[in-house]
C-alpha cells in the first residue's frame, strides 16, 4: 500500500490518486517505493512496526465513548419504561 508522501498514512491503491487531490499535495507523482524495506518499517526498540501509529490510536477512544454513551441512553430508556409501567399499575 503506497502512503501518502503529505500525510504519511497508508492509502490503498485505488483510492491513491483522489487522496492525493484531497490532501492537497500538489506533488502527484508515485511515491518512490510501493513497499517499505525491514528498516524503514523497524521501531527504535528494535522491533518492526506495523502500520502508521498517528491518528488511528487517538480515534479509538471517541468511538467507545459514542458506543459507551449510546447502551447508557438505551438502558436509561429501558429503565424510566419499566418505571413508568410500575407507577402506572399503582
Amino acid at each position: 500500500m503506497p502512503i501518502c508522501p503529505k500525510c504519511h498514512k497508508l492509502i490503498s491503491e485505488s483510492h491513491y490518486e483522489r487522496h492525493l487531490r484531497r490532501c492537497g499535495n500538489p506533488d502527484e507523482r508515485e511515491p518512490e517505493s510501493q513497499v517499505p524495506s525491514a528498516a524503514a518499517m523497524e521501531s527504535p526498540e528494535g522491533g518492526i512496526a506495523y502500520g502508521p501509529t498517528g491518528e488511528e490510536g487517538k480515534r479509538n477512544w471517541k468511538k467507545w465513548v459514542v458506543v459507551g454513551f449510546i447502551i447508557f441512553l438505551l438502558i436509561g430508556s429501558l429503565a424510566l419504561f419499566f418505571l413508568f409501567y410500575a407507577l402506572s399499575l399503582l
